[in-house]
């Protein structure tokens, strides 16, 4: 189960990677030729926006697999290994918890969403298209969260 994980977060934190880089080079071309003809692509902070999102969310599974969040350890440094590990274990689990309630109401809003119609201002991008994106990425967050809590309350390494 753990390598699965493993290799889907990988995945799709490397297709975050090359929505990163299509944006970035979207936004020279729009810097370029703001430059240029005095006039910027339009609706670059349209796909800016959306894209951004959607790399963001799919990097969050590889670094809860691979334990690189972010965490405050401040209090904690004095703790047994063992006592650490309890206490990444219930982080761990309150964040598959949260992960999980994420992807749900992100699943329901893609619904609302596309019910309603809503684009964006300029380009008229349907806003659920990011949803719809976005929402495997929680869908998998919440898998790995479930995974690392487990093998953290075993007492093992993820």
């Amino acid at each position: 189960m753990g390598r699965s994980l493993y290799f889907l977060s990988r995945i799709l934190a490397a297709a975050g990677g090359l929505i990163l880089v299509a944006v970035t080079t979207m936004s020279v071309a729009s810097i370029v030729s703001r430059t240029l003809t005095g006039s910027a692509l339009l609706g670059d902070f349209e796909l800016v926006q959306l894209g951004s999102a959607v790399a963001v969310a799919a990097f969050l599974p590889w670094g809860q697999m691979r334990g690189t969040h972010v965490f405050v350890d401040f209090f904690t440094t004095r703790l047994r290994p063992r006592g650490r590990e309890l206490l990444d274990c219930v982080g761990a689990l309150l964040f598959g918890v949260c992960a999980a309630l994420v992807a749900w109401r992100m699943i329901a809003g893609t619904v609302d969403l596309r019910a309603s119609g809503e684009t964006s201002m300029l380009l008229g991008v349907p806003t659920w298209y990011a949803y719809v994106a976005m929402s495997p990425s929680f869908v998998l967050l919440s898998a790995t969260a479930f995974y690392t809590s487990w093998v953290k309350c075993k007492g093992d390494r993820p």
